[in-house]
């Protein structure tokens, strides 16, 4: 049997496909209100304030016993960096990117200053704070994937509009790379500084890749390329990635595969078997429905977490985040699920 692990070995033991004394649990975003309360935080502040945000995010590892503590609390980070307008939500609502360029022209790439804004700063701040109070759990900086981050540039829905039109005109298509060339570039620089702040692993959301948004033909062709590019760099620099795409992704896991991330994050509208099947020796995590975090029962939580683990999930991960209204005792028995069947099976 494996010797007990902390959670920072257990979640990069997980990454390198070595063995684990259990499974681990990890989580998405995760800006829990009770938690936010219980820390101290005051909105809008946690989202600006490093030792309120690390404050509040490492409850989940703490408190819930999740192996990671991801931070900041929403995808906007990049785009408000870069000038974009974003509405902040309130302390049970994620912020949310509403405007967006023009033209790629637009898009400042100036690293500088991109890593003197203040949300950005946050993070890497945070990402030292964290690395420094909690050494024993895997710290995991959430970001944005070059898909929705071109998204967010130049608007999402000019994205879709554009993706279908790309696939046959050699224009519209050079336009597209030229705005994913942006994307990335703010990728790299992002990475580089959480990495350099002591990241265990980057958690990338790619939501925008999801066949629910996009044909996989156009993620084939312009979206897996960019991630590819996106996890060389990271990997050069030493860390491990994570992918996440939202939706039913079976259509594209293939995709997700070749792009060399260290793990797959898959929603529960996905059959955990099938995909593991798909994905061959990447490792495959979730797929726990993340409103049972709210609402659900005890028995609910167990079964579909042990669900998600008997069709071949290497950790257990809520489908797309931990909500905000979750409650501290679901994500209790959620941890407890995972450990009684690790004691079971391995």
């Amino acid at each position: 049997m494996q010797d007990e692990m902390t959670s920072r070995e257990r979640v990069l033991a997980m990454l390198k496909r070595k063995p684990v004394d259990r499974v681990p649990v990890i989580s998405g975003s995760a800006m829990v209100a009770e938690y936010i309360k219980k820390s101290g935080g005051i909105f809008p502040d946690y989202h600006h304030d490093s030792e309120m945000m690390v404050n509040a995010a490492s409850l989940m590892h703490t408190d819930a016993g999740v192996d990671n503590i991801v931070m900041p609390f929403g995808m906007f980070v990049e785009s408000i960096a870069l000038g974009l307008e974003v509405k902040m939500g309130r302390i049970d609502i994620q912020p949310s990117v509403k405007g967006f360029f023009e033209t790629p022209e637009e898009v400042n790439l100036d690293p500088d200053k991109f890593l003197a804004d203040p949300y950005v700063r946050t993070t890497i701040e945070a990402t030292e704070f964290a690395k420094e109070r909690f050494p024993d759990a895997a710290i995991t900086p959430f970001l944005v994937g070059p898909v929705t981050l071109t998204g967010y540039l130049m608007g999402v829905q000019n994205l879709a509009n554009l993706s279908c039109k790309s696939l046959n005109h050699e224009e519209v298509m050079d336009e597209i790379i030229e705005w994913f060339s942006k994307a990335l570039e703010i990728n790299k620089i992002y990475a580089r500084a959480c990495i350099e702040a002591g990241a265990d692993a980057l958690y990338y959301s790619d939501a925008s890749a999801s066949p629910n948004l996009l044909i996989p033909d156009f993620y084939y062709q312009v979206g897996v390329p960019a991630e590819i590019e996106l996890g060389e760099f990271i990997h050069k620099l030493g860390c491990p990635w994570e992918l996440h795409i939202c939706g039913d992704t079976t259509p594209i896991i293939e995709g997700m595969a070749a792009t060399g991330a260290n793990c797959l994050s898959v929603e529960q509208a996905v059959k955990m078997e099938e995909v593991v099947k798909i994905a061959r020796n990447v490792p495959v995590v979730g797929n726990v429905t993340p409103l049972l975090m709210i609402d659900g029962t005890e028995e609910q939580i167990r079964e579909e977490t042990r669900r998600g683990l008997d069709g071949g999930a290497k950790a257990s991960k809520l489908g797309c985040g931990t909500p905000s209204l979750s409650s501290p005792e679901r994500l209790k028995q959620w941890v407890k699920a995972v450990t009684d069947w690790s004691a079971e099976n391995l």
